[in-house]
């Protein structure tokens, strides 16, 4: 089971228990949602569960779940809960109020989010998710791909290697573009992930690690090394100059990780792109691709 998922159920496990009973003899509550919906009202049980009609989880969490089905569900104000919601089976979830004690969405599910507040989202298998307004703490894109368009992201947002999350299997990269928004804490390229940066408030440092890529597009960029040693494992730049967006650069710390034995080659690339004009951003995010031949890319020393 991925770490961060049986760290959760660790987490969910403490919350419902005081006794010394072992976690696996909590006995879960849920709520199932197999088809199109529209919620308003506050959930009481433990799980969430879209995309399916029953079932539960066994004492080593493996899915006893029934009767699949691929519904569109809204979550509007008033849906609240403390619990976890788990989106399986290419359901697709619209996030537009309410508030989630966590997120999780497996296979090939959608998840669009433009509203509403959850401290943890974290996107599985081939899931994509898009990103206009709303409240994520800690958003951690493990699925195909996610856009961020808007909204605000408190602590982390992290590209990582697409993988099944049952058997560990890479797929691929999970690639993440963020054309705007205000993510206050730091964007993680992990493993074979990749970070695309057009846009947005960025007010955390820029991390790329365990072979990692992080693509800067704008004008002016500039990447000045700092220390090709730092706490000896990462080459540490200063990055400056104008996103694509408008938005400015100055000395952002961008973390590279050197090489290592066990994992893959981090990197980063500055794309020269012009500047546009105010309302033509969107065109601009478009053409991405006629530029993609002039990237800069620039290894760790």
């Amino acid at each position: 089971m991925n770490t961060i998922r049986l760290l959760a159920r660790i987490i969910l496990c403490a919350a419902l228990s005081l006794s010394i009973l072992p976690c696996a003899q909590a006995q879960f509550t849920y709520t199932f949602f197999p088809t199109n919906d529209t919620i308003n009202s506050a959930i009481t049980t433990d799980f969430a569960i879209v995309g399916f009609a029953g079932g539960s989880y066994d004492d080593d969490f493996n899915r006893n779940f029934l009767s699949p089905s691929s519904p569109t569900v809204h979550f509007v104000d008033g849906a609240d809960m403390s619990g976890e919601m788990e989106i399986f089976h290419s359901s697709t979830v619209h996030l537009s109020g309410g508030s989630f004690g966590s997120v999780i969405a497996f296979d090939s599910s959608k998840v669009n989010v433009s509203g509403g507040s959850t401290p943890f989202l974290l996107a599985f298998d081939t899931t994509t998710v898009d990103m206009t307004q709303g409240s994520v703490d800690d958003l951690e894109c493990q699925g195909n791909s996610a856009t961020i368009r808007g909204g605000v992201i408190n602590t982390k947002l992290v590209a990582n290697s697409s993988s099944d999350s049952l058997t560990g299997e890479v797929l691929g990269s999970c690639i993440v573009d963020v054309t705007g928004g205000n993510i206050i804490g730091e964007l993680d390229a992990y493993n074979s992930g990749i970070l695309n940066l057009y846009g947005g408030q960025l007010g955390g440092d820029l991390y790329a690690a365990f072979g990692g890529t992080i693509n800067v597009f704008g004008s002016g960029l500039s990447a000045s090394l700092l220390d090709a040693h730092y706490h000896n494992a990462y080459s540490l730049y200063s990055l400056s100059g104008t996103l694509a967006d408008g938005g400015v650069l100055n000395n952002k710390n961008l973390y590279i990780m050197n090489d290592g034995v066990t994992y893959g080659h981090s990197s980063f690339s500055l794309v020269p792109t012009a500047v546009p004009e105010p309302g033509s951003v969107a065109l601009l995010l478009m053409s991405t691709s006629a530029v993609s031949l002039f990237i800069l890319r620039r290894r760790r020393k």
